[in-house]
């Protein structure tokens, strides 16, 4: 049977959905990320690093040091996100309410972290102004990458009315419309002007006129890691339900994964829960799009 208790374990449930997070929400690969399957404090901060591009120099003269920055990053918000499968949807149809819920269980820890790393944006010095935006808008980001010696795939995050004033130019579109990936239902533009990616993002931060945001790997840093296991406090109390750590093995992101059983209801829960933090990185990888001065 498919919805069988067995098959609600977190393991099936909570591994499928993480495999989801980061490919239903692509902007989230564009950008720095530490994630680790290991224990943290709630408010605990950790130092990552932004990686900087060596000089090359005349042999044999002195080779350069490795130098990267620091950026610290604190580990401040402490989320969980999960379902109550009920006795009567358990026994009520024959659905596989496993595969079902892992994607809507994806897209919220999806719009969770990247609207987590959209509030960062407001605070970016940099900006260009164009109330207009098309071709030479981004012609205008991609300069400003330029003359400060940005590396690394450039990708734009706009709301939904510039990206459809981009849609408009037939200079963005043309990928489109030589066979490439439609841009009005997968809202993403690629290969534009130096950018690789350009997505959709409704959820843009309006704050200063703000239509957009440009950045490459280094403008934002994620960071994640597990809450401690109450087992670990009190090992030998009973826990009403399993407990485990669940991993994603392409991009390392783990969750602690708890499954119980309500006797008196006969209802099954599943939930996750992890604790993460976001941080500005190198202040020239990031600049905003605005429509006023």
């Amino acid at each position: 049977m498919s919805n069988t208790l067995g098959t609600l374990s977190s393991s099936l449930i909570l591994q499928e959905a993480l495999s989801l997070v980061f490919t239903k929400r692509p902007m989230l690969s564009m950008i720095s990320k530490d994630l680790a399957p290991q224990n943290a404090k709630l408010n605990q901060q950790i130092i990552t690093r932004v990686h900087s591009i060596p000089a090359v120099g005349n042999f044999p003269n002195g080779i350069q040091n490795k130098v990267d920055t620091d950026v610290p990053v604190t580990l401040d918000q402490f989320k969980h996100v999960g379902y109550e499968f009920t006795a009567t949807e358990l026994n009520s149809t024959d659905r596989n309410l496993v595969r079902e819920a892992a994607e809507p269980l994806a897209v919220a820890m999806a719009n969770q972290l990247v609207d987590s790393v959209a509030a960062l944006w407001q605070s970016a010095t940099n900006y260009v102004l164009d109330a207009t935006p098309d071709y030479e808008t981004l012609v205008k980001l991609r300069k400003h990458f330029i003359d400060n010696g940005v590396q690394g795939d450039r990708w734009l995050a706009v709301n939904a009315a510039t990206y459809a004033s981009l849609l408009q130019d037939p200079l963005c579109n043309r990928y489109y419309k030589s066979g490439g990936n439609d841009p009005i239902a997968e809202g993403e533009l690629a290969g534009v002007a130096g950018f690789s990616r350009i997505f959709e993002y409704p959820a843009t931060p309006t704050a200063n006129d703000m239509i957009g945001f440009a950045g490459t790997k280094e403008s934002v840093i994620l960071a994640s890691r597990i809450p401690r296991d109450p087992r670990e406090v009190l090992p030998n109390a009973p826990a009403n339900g399993n407990i485990e750590v669940i991993t994603d093995p392409t991009t390392g992101f783990s969750v602690l994964a708890v499954e119980s059983i309500d006797v008196n209801t006969l209802s099954a829960k599943v939930f996750m829960t992890w604790i993460y933090g976001v941080a500005t990185g190198r202040n020239v990888a990031g600049c905003r799009l605005v429509s006023n001065d």
